[in-house]
């Protein structure tokens, strides 16, 4: 929130709500001894004293004593220790303590303000929502009326945003979001909570939420809940039992919860695979579901629950974007408030420090962000800290992490997990799965192949819609029509007949029940998802009929319904589906496509385009083919839609791009791999690159692979695809970030969706499915959040000659194509 300076006096910083030349880019973090010692700094010339406080500062891997930058640890990583290189003049140093005491009374205005906005802001928050649960039960009671409901109904028959607002009288109101933000009234994202919660970790941020939270509301209003995931820090679970005693004496009547998967992490590593940056599963497997589990109300149904979290915008670009209140950011049924969303890591220690709150041991060795022993999103120096100071912790993992690599047969493999490459893994390569699922039909009839399916395949079928039958043959009631189906046993397969079943809904829902019936482990994911409490998965996986309310929920969680199977599946298609191709080392320029476009008749007659015809020519021709523009490099035909795109160019280029970026993704093998296998909203390195699509791409040589994503680079940084369409963003240091673009063209995003359709055989489709499919459509392309796709649809389906027909109100998310259109004549009547 503040502006950070050194004092240079006390050893510690100041807060200013002013910019100056002495402000600091980056808050810095406190330094204890114990992590010098880990540097070997008393052994290289430092003198220190063992104190109770910090003795330093770092910023990133920079160490500051009193304003001056003394050294800085370079190279470490999971297996080796940093170096240390000091400053010149810094090579030994005598290091007293920040005066702690001082830089709290100096920077004690500014924490005042924020710490007492905080406790407003939760004691505010609390008392509407607790108001909000006495109003309701009285309007219940007397009316009957659900005024989320209500607003859902409003709002699809004005085609206007409408809010739920509580009056001052405890009544509700509904009224449009516009009106009730100039009136100032309180928007409610509930009109009833079940249950209050301060979510603790073991981290900085957690801990000072909680503190904040036992000041401003009463102890029997909430209850502290710590997940215990199997790969928590030794003193973080030291951390927690202090932390219950220090509030137990405070507050006896406080609740404090553990939760935990009925299974171990590591047996879960066997069956699903190691996480990575891309399919982080344990979140969701070890923390989020045993959570919202143990939370549950009477008759198995999902608690509305409020929850106080750490969350900070400083810590990710993602977190930035955060509401400080906010619904369904994690799950549904969850209200998350977050206090301290704009407090900075400085601020959240000088309130530690000031309420001389247990701290965790963790910092004081050196790590920075605390969390599991082991995490795909951890630094590589956070790993070596973790190595050597928790290496029983540890070694589990690491061991796991080190029999998958050597089953890959890396060469290196050391350098390999140095590097952290183990964590881009897009699946379990190195797993053996005894189960699968082939889709063999799905046009004029569904036929689906399971082989060692682990449950009864008929077991989620009741999410799709009302069935009757048995696992040898039924019927599904979906969408008013009945869909009739038959297995057979062939050679120990299983292979289920929905005779026509040619609805693309239907079949995708199936698929996905299915994936869920073969891979399912009983992690419990799902089971959080569904509302009335109709499905449950301990001791097995079973769906009471007379709960269920179809909502397909449970299915449309996760890629393929369930995340052993998405791993499994991503295990199992990167590396075959496309070979990967080269570009001699050049990329698409926008320079050259420009010259194209404006002189293509002659373009190939003539040496006029200045291209190297041995390289350059070959590399740009193979280019416009993946672009789709060109029907071949022998040829060189004009293609229906390159023709379009012609006529395009002159008037609207851009678009032409975004066009191009679509088609890319789809006949590029390099940039299909990036579109579907690069996060968006993640740093990443220019480097890592080679190590991912190597992972992906294991049989492909390294020099083969340097080239390809050279060629690949040279794409993002010398055309628009790259900072026009925000595919590739500039970061310091040969770092760049996918952004989630938001001026995409809704010429565009119709093309995407004709071209999304094809491929599905259907003309029917649903936001949520593009939104957990992991291959193509307009979220993969282009990262586009949810709520600008939905305002490009309903602008396109309010057209005259509308490409599309758009239905997203009262929980409906269809999108109906046009039967006599493809992707090509669908953009030709946009663009007229």
């Amino acid at each position: 929130m503040y502006k950070i300076e050194w004092d240079k006096e006390t050893g510690g910083i100041l807060l200013s709500s002013k910019v100056t030349k002495e402000t600091l880019g980056v808050s810095p973090r406190p330094v204890w001894f114990e992590e010098l010692d880990l540097l070997g700094l008393d052994k290289l010339g430092y003198i220190y004293p063992r104190a109770e406080a910090p003795l330093m500062w770092a910023v990133n891997k920079q160490y500051f004593y009193r304003g001056e930058l003394m050294f800085e640890a370079k190279g470490a990583n999971i297996y080796d220790a940093p170096t240390v290189v000091f400053q010149e003049g810094k090579e030994t140093a005598t290091l007293a303590p920040v005066d702690v005491e001082e830089m709290l009374r100096r920077n004690k205005d500014q924490m005042f303000l924020i710490e007492n906005e905080a406790l407003e802001f939760i004691r505010d928050t609390y008392v509407a929502y607790a108001g909000v649960n006495r109003a309701y039960d009285a309007i219940i009671a007397n009316q009957n009326i659900d005024f989320e409901a209500l607003a859902q109904k409003v709002e699809k028959k004005t085609k206007q945003k409408m809010a739920v607002v509580k009056e001052d009288c405890d009544s509700f109101d509904v009224m449009p979001l516009d009106v009730a933000n100039v009136k100032g009234k309180r928007v409610l994202l509930s009109t009833r909570i079940d249950k209050f919660i301060a979510s603790f970790s073991g981290g900085k941020d957690s801990q000072v939420v909680l503190d904040l939270v036992t000041r401003s509301i009463p102890p029997t209003a909430f209850e502290v809940i710590y997940s215990d995931t199997g790969y928590e820090l030794p003193p973080s679970l030291e951390l927690y039992e202090e932390v219950k005693r220090y509030y137990g004496k405070r507050f006896p009547a406080l609740k404090f919860t553990t939760t935990r998967n009925h299974e171990s992490v590591l047996n879960y590593w066997d069956k699903i695979g190691t996480p990575s940056d891309t399919h982080r599963w344990c979140c969701s497997v070890m923390k989020t579901a045993p959570l919202y589990r143990s939370l549950k109300m009477e008759g198995n149904k999902q608690a509305r629950v409020l929850t106080f979290d750490g969350v900070r915008a400083e810590e990710s670009t993602r977190r930035s974007g955060y509401n400080r209140i906010g619904k369904g950011v994690k799950h549904s049924t969850v209200v998350n408030v977050s206090p301290i969303l704009n407090w900075n890591s400085v601020e959240i220690f000088l309130y530690i420090f000031k309420y001389d709150l247990p701290i965790n041991i963790a910092y004081r060795k050196g790590i920075t962000r605390v969390g599991c022993v082991i995490c795909p999103f951890s630094s590589e120096w956070n790993d070596m800290v973790v190595n050597r100071t928790f290496k029983s912790a540890l070694s589990p993992f690491l061991k796991k992490i080190e029999n998958c690599v050597n089953k890959l047969t890396i060469s290196d493999q050391d350098e390999y997990i140095k590097s952290g490459n183990w964590k881009r893994r897009a699946g379990g390569r190195e797993m053996n799965p005894d189960s699968a699922l082939n889709v063999i039909s799905t046009n004029p009839d569904l036929i689906i192949e399971m082989v060692n399916p682990h449950k009864d395949i008929t077991t989620w079928f009741s999410a799709i819609g009302e069935f009757k039958g048995n696992s040898k043959y039924g019927n599904i009631k979906y969408d008013g029509s009945i869909y009739s189906f038959h297995v057979e046993n062939k050679n120990r397969k299983l292979i289920i007949i929905f005779p026509n079943a040619n609805n693309a809904l239907f079949a995708g829902l199936v698929k996905r029940a299915l994936y869920k019936a073969v891979f399912c482990i009983n992690c419990e994911a799902c089971e959080v998802e569904c509302p009335t409490g109709a499905l449950s998965i301990i001791p097995e996986a079973k769906i009471n009929k007379s709960q269920c309310i179809h909502c397909q929920k449970c299915l449309n969680f996760h890629e393929l319904g369930c995340i052993v199977a998405h791993s499994l599946k991503i295990t199992n298609s990167k590396s075959t589906k496309m070979k990967l191709v080269g570009y001699n080392n050049f990329g698409l320029k926008e320079e050259w496509l420009d010259y194209y476009m404006l002189n293509h008749k002659d373009f190939f007659k003539s040496n006029d385009h200045g291209l190297n015809t041995k390289e350059q020519l070959p590399s740009f021709t193979k280019w416009l083919v993946h672009a789709e523009i060109l029907d071949n490099s022998k040829t060189k035909n004009l293609t229906e839609i390159g023709k379009l795109l012609i006529s395009i160019y002159s008037f609207n280029p851009s678009l032409v791009w975004e066009i191009i970026w679509i088609n890319l993704t789809y006949s590029s093998p390099i940039l299909s791999w990036y579109a579907q296998s690069v996060p968006f909203l993640k740093k990443t390195a220019d480097a890592e690159l080679k190590a991912m699509v190597k992972n992906d791409f294991p049989d492909t040589s390294d020099t083969t692979i340097k080239n390809i994503v050279y060629a690949m680079l040279r794409t993002l940084k010398e055309s628009p695809i790259g900072e026009d369409i925000c595919q590739y963003t500039s970061e310091e240091k040969q770092t760049f970030v996918r952004l989630p673009a938001s001026e995409i063209s809704r010429e565009a995003i119709a093309y995407s969706l004709y071209r999304y359709s094809e491929i599905n055989n259907s003309k029917e489709l649903r936001v949520s499915t593009i939104y957990s499919d992991t291959e193509h459509g307009p979220k993969v392309e282009f990262g586009i959040e949810r709520s600008i796709l939905m305002r490009n649809l309903r602008s396109l389906s309010s057209d005259t000659d509308r490409v599309l027909l758009a239905e997203l109100n009262m929980g409906l998310d269809h999108i109906t194509l046009r039967k006599d259109l493809n992707a090509i004549s669908a953009l030709e009547l946009l663009t007229k």
